[in-house]
């Protein structure tokens, strides 16, 4: 039986593309540019589309020509666990925006990177939107780290031999006008989140202890605190987080922590967590 798996991951290929920081900008692109970005026939690529836009994953333009991703990428995100965390979360992120005037996000581990499901965004921050659905380096966020610590030293051990040099995203090498707000932070190269394995448990174990991470290494200038969530079964499902410039933090990182582990503690009651506190 045929599977057509090299159809299927050409057809990612275009979704990939429609997907991207420049197609979110410009509200689309159009059959030239993917197939630029996808390096393939434009006559393929118009077919694809096509196809594509009859089944709702993409939709076109008409007057513009551009098309981008459809309704039903949208219909089918709502079915996902992510989606129905994130409802879940809302409240106790909001919550968290009250005591501490600074946005909050629930974010969840994928691979080597930590994608944000949900943000609430404080009164007076600078960014407003494009946090949902960024990606990031797992091991150099505090998000990444409190996720990270719930594992145990095989499965660190496991993840760090697949990931520790994954770069941040899977970033186009595109010239494209910089959004008001961008959605994806630029980083130039891989970084190791630890200069050794050693290392990099001794830096979890001190989040286990904790019960929440801090990290300064993912935006400069800025502070993350993160602390883990759990689920019914005491597997730890996601992490809260919390950024503050450090100017505006001063001293109160440890506070910030705190703050940032009780509202993930309140989430994982809600969720049915049997056991919680640092592991």
């Amino acid at each position: 039986m045929r599977t057509h798996t090299a159809g299927l991951a050409r057809d990612l290929e275009v979704i990939e593309a429609l997907a991207s920081a420049e197609a979110f900008t410009l509200g689309g692109i159009g059959v030239a540019r993917v197939a630029e970005l996808t390096k393939r026939d434009k006559g393929q690529i118009s077919r694809v589309l096509k196809t594509l836009e009859a089944t709702g994953l993409v939709d076109r333009d008409k007057a513009t020509r551009k098309y981008s991703l459809g309704h039903r990428f949208y219909s089918m995100s709502m079915r996902t666990r992510e989606a129905h965390l994130a409802l879940q979360a809302e409240s106790r992120l909001a919550e968290l925006v009250a005591q501490v005037q600074e946005t909050a996000h629930l974010n969840v581990l994928r691979g080597g990177r930590v994608l944000t499901i949900k943000t609430v965004v404080a009164a007076d921050a600078v960014r407003r939107s494009g946090w949902d659905g960024v990606l990031s380096n797992a091991g150099i966020t505090a998000s990444g780290r409190a996720i990270l610590a719930g594992l145990t030293d095989s499965e660190i051990e496991l993840w760090w031999a697949e990931h520790a040099l994954d770069d941040p995203l899977p970033l186009l090498s595109i010239d494209m006008p910089e959004p008001a707000e961008p959605i994806n932070p630029k980083t130039r190269r891989a970084r190791r989140p630890a200069r050794s394995l050693k290392q990099f448990e001794k830096m979890l174990q001190e989040v286990r202890d904790k019960g929440y991470a801090i990290s300064d290494e993912f935006q400069e200038g800025i502070v993350d605190a993160a602390a883990p969530v759990r689920d019914s079964s005491n597997i730890v499902v996601a992490a809260i987080s919390v950024g503050a410039s450090i100017e505006r933090l001063g001293d109160q990182t440890d506070q910030l922590g705190q703050l940032v582990s009780a509202a993930a503690l309140r989430l994982s009651t809600d969720l049915g967590a049997p056991i919680i506190g640092p592991a």
